[in-house]
């Protein structure tokens, strides 16, 4: 990044990032790892079908802060400025019938020389975000129209479609350690051989997720990225049938 002139961030700024980031593993990592603990410890049997839950309930408990909470802590978010753009990109999310309802700019720039932009929110309280690099790299027409590929994400669904994957991913990943959370060989395999002593929860999911679920992961993972690319073509000719062709071609090459 920062050999090819991309990388923008100071010491300074690294460091901020870095004790944030610490700082809300702790409050949000920490509570998180000892609820899932506790659920697996209290839930018998079919302990994953409760972690399925608590963890579903947490990813849309993050997804809902992380926008307007978290989020700003590392960047600022300004309303973009009445103008052309700004109608030009209602008028965008009128004709696909996107319940847009605010407009950001963030200030990216002090990061990195990249470009981007995205959505968030649930229901009708949708939100866009464009960074500041995007908006100094491109033409309006441009950025409409790769807001009419990352708009094309949300009208095909893949963002729903991938929320479900990543739950039906987190259910069968626990339902398989359920199979293996008691399993005496396993665990005399590295090494535990003493059954009167119970292997403590965190060793046991360490134990799984690093040998045994590795391999399914990483084939999983491939699978994902096929889909990914898939997803990404089909969202870019969303905007080349918008009629949005050579703006996106330009765009997205600067």
């Amino acid at each position: 990044e920062k050999k090819h002139g991309f990388n923008k961030q100071t010491p300074q700024l690294f460091f901020t990032d870095k004790v944030k980031g610490l700082l809300l593993t702790c409050v949000f990592g920490g509570p998180f790892v000892a609820l899932l603990l506790k659920i697996i410890k209290m839930g018998g049997e079919s302990f994953y079908i409760y972690v399925w839950a608590f963890t579903f309930v947490f990813s849309v408990f993050m997804m809902t802060i992380v926008p307007v909470v978290i989020m700003p802590l590392f960047n600022k978010y300004e309303p973009l400025p009445e103008g052309s753009l700004k109608e030009q990109i209602y008028e965008l999310a009128g004709r696909l019938e996107f319940p847009l309802t605010k407009l950001f700019v963030m200030d990216g720039s002090k990061r990195s020389s990249h470009s981007n932009a995205f959505m968030f929110g649930f229901f009708k309280n949708k939100r866009i975000v464009l960074f500041d690099t995007l908006m100094e790299q491109v033409h309006d027409d441009e950025i409409l129209a790769i807001l009419g590929h990352e708009l094309g994400h949300w009208k095909m669904g893949h963002t729903v479609t991938n929320f479900v994957i990543s739950q039906l991913y987190t259910g069968a990943s626990f339902y398989c350690f359920s199979l293996c959370f008691n399993s005496h060989e396993l665990y005399r395999a590295f090494g535990f051989n003493d059954e009167s002593r119970p292997v403590p929860t965190i060793i046991a999911l360490l134990l799984f997720f690093q040998t045994i679920w590795a391999p399914i992961d990483k084939a999983l993972s491939y699978i994902m990225t096929v889909f990914s690319r898939k997803c990404e073509f089909e969202a870019d000719k969303f905007s080349v049938d918008l009629g949005m062709s050579q703006k996106l071609q330009s765009g997205l090459c600067k």
